[in-house]
């Protein structure tokens, strides 16, 4: 069997206080064919200077240094000089187990005739003394999958997760399909990982815990003002509906539209978009026209009932939930 060279890519911004954690945990993998990219995205703190150090005593390291551009420019760049076989994405505030790339390769049966399009794993997610796990449920560990039939699995146990780091993707399957990141939009996995997910033919989902997300209270997705964060999402929402009037399978459709009324929804939540000045942007016919879930029909006529009630109600859950 023969293991293909992976490229790790690390998006990075100011981020001196975890980027030696998260690049202990890459030179020290337990497989050694990899490279590391480290996109230094215009830092303003001694994160440059870090990422230097480590490139000078370790060949396997390249780094880049840009302008500030954002996430998904950073993650583009580094996707653009990767020459390894697969590639992964490591946030540089995050770091995975000593053994993730060893684990992940030994997978691959066949990387020459058979080889995934995505290895999917599971990650440990961390928030101060609290950890959880992001899981999948619906799909069989080891079977190849198409994306298609994992998206239809997940969305019927609603364990559908879309972030990046998430998965090992074969890069000439990203580059053949012109998979890439929206530059200037947050929340950029919402919309990239359906677009993988759909194009992918063969997906191979395991139980191997890899990768380890930390929350910090200071990072760019729990800013204290987020509205600007749930518009996005609805922009992302709006993209994948017309991504979604293309797909055949008349059930996968069916729930990834109500899917995307779940992430309408969300938005409007956690970006508290319910308020009287964001009025114009909620467009309600769009989710009336999508929405299949009870759950999902239940929240949207209370938020067209009465706002207030709806920004109350979510309130005191997100207050029972952190409590």
């Amino acid at each position: 069997m023969r293991y293909p060279p992976i490229s790790i890519v690390v998006p990075i911004y100011n981020v001196e206080q975890y980027l030696d954690r998260c690049m202990q945990s890459l030179v020290n993998q337990t497989y050694k064919d990899i490279e590391i990219i480290l996109v230094n995205d215009g830092s303003t703190d001694t994160s440059a200077s870090i990422c230097d150090k480590y490139e000078k005593v370790d060949r396997r390291v390249q780094v880049i240094h840009k302008l500030n551009g954002g996430l998904s420019d950073a993650r583009n760049y580094g996707l653009r000089v990767a020459k390894g076989e697969y590639v992964l994405f490591v946030d540089s505030d995050d770091y995975i187990e000593l053994d993730a790339c060893e684990k992940l390769c030994n997978v691959l049966k066949d990387a020459s005739s058979n080889a995934p399009d995505l290895i999917i794993g599971i990650a440990r997610k961390i928030h101060n003394d609290k950890v959880s796990y992001l899981i999948h449920k619906g799909s069989e560990n080891y079977a190849l999958l198409t994306g298609s039939e994992y998206m239809l699995k997940e969305l019927k146990t609603e364990s559908l997760h879309m972030a990046v780091w998430l998965n090992l993707y074969r890069n000439e399957f990203l580059k053949k399909n012109e998979l890439d990141f929206k530059v200037g939009l947050l929340h950029e996995d919402e919309q990239f990982t359906p677009r993988v997910l759909l194009k992918a033919e063969k997906v191979l989902c395991t139980d191997i815990i890899f990768y380890n997300y930390v929350i910090r209270d200071s990072s760019i997705t729990r800013s204290r003002d987020l509205s600007i964060n749930g518009l996005h999402i609805i922009q992302t929402c709006y993209e994948l509906a017309s991504l979604y009037e293309q797909v055949d399978d008349t059930e996968l459709k069916k729930l990834l539209n109500n899917n995307l009324v779940t992430k309408y929804l969300s938005a409007i939540k956690t970006g508290g978009l319910y308020r009287k000045k964001y009025k114009s942007s909620i467009d309600t016919k769009f989710m009336y026209s999508r929405v299949h879930s009870k759950k999902n029909l239940s929240q949207l006529l209370l938020l067209s009932c009465s706002r207030r009630l709806f920004s109350r109600l979510y309130r005191i859950l997100s207050e029972r939930q952190n409590s």
